[in-house]
C-alpha cells in the first residue's frame, strides 16, 4: 500500500493544471496551504502519482474519489502587495 500524506483527501482525475494537460489518470491530495506559505489557508492540490489507466490508479489508491473534470483552482493573489506598495 502506498504511503499517503496526512491531512487530505485524494482524487483521481485527468491531469490538468495551469501549465499542463494530459490524458494520464492523476492522483492528487487536497489540503490547505500551511501558515508559513504566502498562500496560507487557501486550497492546495498536490500531485501524488499518475497512471495510464483508471483501474491502475484505483488499485493503488482505493480511497481516492474519481472526479469528472478538474479540481484545479488558480490561487488568489489579491492579498499580496503590488510592486508599488513597497
Amino acid at each position: 500500500m502506498p504511503k499517503i500524506p496526512k491531512g487530505g483527501r485524494l482524487t483521481i482525475e485527468r491531469g490538468r493544471g495551469a501549465t499542463y494537460a494530459n490524458n494520464d489518470f492523476v492522483v492528487y491530495e487536497h489540503t490547505t496551504y500551511p501558515r508559513t506559505s504566502v498562500l496560507a489557508g487557501q486550497p492546495c492540490r498536490k500531485w501524488i502519482d499518475s497512471f495510464a489507466t483508471l483501474e491502475e490508479a484505483k488499485t493503488k489508491f482505493p480511497t481516492a474519489v474519481e472526479c469528472v473534470g478538474t479540481t484545479y483552482q488558480p490561487p488568489s493573489l489579491n492579498h499580496l502587495p503590488d510592486d508599488g506598495d513597497y
